[in-house]
């Protein structure tokens, strides 16, 4: 005896399993990026530290994200893919030989 299948009930596991790599999954072992970002009205610099494509907000935006200096406290508009400064880290381990 099998069970139908509602096509309401196939897309709340698909929205579950996306909920769980895009949340969970990502952040622990996807692709992370470096940008060394300089504020523009302290002057001082700062690593942020980005997954590219983990929120809407980094969809919409594209490249550019509105963050707050963690010196002077006031908020700009910085592009992070132009400021990378180290490609994604790899999901395997290093061996050191």
């Amino acid at each position: 005896m099998s069970l139908p299948l509602d096509p309401l009930a196939i897309l709340l596991v698909g929205v579950a399993i996306g909920f769980v790599v895009l949340f969970f999954l990502l952040p622990r072992y996807g692709p992370h990026y470096t940008s060394k970002l300089i504020c523009p009205c302290c002057r001082k610099t700062f690593n942020f530290h980005w997954i590219p494509g983990a929120t809407i907000a980094s969809l919409v935006q594209r490249n550019y994200r509105v963050l707050r200096c963690p010196y002077c406290h006031k908020k700009s508009t910085f592009d992070v893919a132009a400021t990378r400064v180290r490609t994604a880290r790899s999901t395997k381990p290093k061996v050191k030989a």
